[in-house]
């Protein structure tokens, strides 16, 4: 940002628009540090065994506020996104949480995991040209 709060043009042109898609910048994720750590804090042995036997104090230990928690205990991973959460450390809770990528994949899309393994597949499976 310039000093009159401008963003300088990129060289490589001005961002692209998707719909859905969140940009992972500095200025989103740093109000969700704490959430961060903490989804990649209980992703270690000791530490996911604390949390799952009292997910709240968890919680309370890393000072996460209101909304943060709600998402955690929905293991909403597309609001936690949206939040500011780091899709690895999303993705390391997930393990925590009994999800795989793919499932946490397709909860993002808004799909069942078996829609989006099919929407991936080739479409000619004959291996011929």
């Amino acid at each position: 940002m310039t000093s009159d709060g401008v963003r300088p043009q990129s060289p490589f042109g001005p961002p692209a628009v998707i719909a859905g898609l969140i940009r992972y910048r500095g200025e989103f994720a740093q109000p969700a540090y704490r959430l961060n750590c903490f989804l990649v804090w209980i992703s270690k042995r000791e530490h996911r065994l604390a949390y799952l036997a009292d997910e709240e104090g968890a919680m309370a230990h890393w000072q996460l506020s209101e909304p943060q928690r709600a998402l955690v205990r929905a293991r909403d991973y597309p609001g936690l996104l949206a939040a500011g959460a780091n899709i690895y450390a999303i993705a390391k809770a997930g393990y925590v949480w009994g999800a795989t990528l793919l499932e946490i994949g397709a909860q993002m899309r808004g799909e069942t995991a078996q829609a989006f393994v099919q929407r991936h597949l080739p479409t000619d499976t004959s291996g011929g040209a």
